[in-house]
C-alpha cells in the first residue's frame, strides 16, 4: 500500500490495518514502513499507538478539518441561544 492509498482510507479503517499488521508479527515501526507512513502522518490523520495497538480518534475536535453538520449551532445546541433559556421559579 502506498502512502497516499493509506492516507485516503478514513482512520478507523487505517487504524484496523495498522493492527493487523501488528497481528502478524510486525513491529510498530515495520507495520508504518508497509504503508508508507511515518508517525507525523498518523498524528495528521488522527491514529495513535496506545497500549500496543493503534486506534483513531472517534470523535471529531478543533484540531479537525472535516465538517459535523453541527456548524452552525448556537451554545445550546442546534440554533439554541441563551435568550431561550427560562428562569426557574
Amino acid at each position: 500500500m502506498t502512502r497516499d492509498e493509506f492516507l485516503e482510507l478514513d482512520a478507523p479503517e487505517a487504524a484496523e490495518k495498522l493492527n493487523a499488521l501488528l497481528a502478524e508479527g510486525k513491529s510498530q515501526e515495520e507495520a508504518m514502513a508497509a504503508c508508507g507512513v511515518e508517525k507525523s502522518d498518523l498524528m495528521k490523520a488522527q491514529i495513535f499507538f496506545v497500549k500496543d495497538k493503534y486506534i483513531a480518534r472517534a470523535w471529531g475536535g478543533y484540531t479537525s478539518t472535516k465538517r459535523t453538520g453541527n456548524e452552525g449551532a448556537g451554545e445550546l445546541g442546534l440554533g439554541g441561544s441563551f435568550k431561550d433559556i427560562k428562569p426557574v421559579s
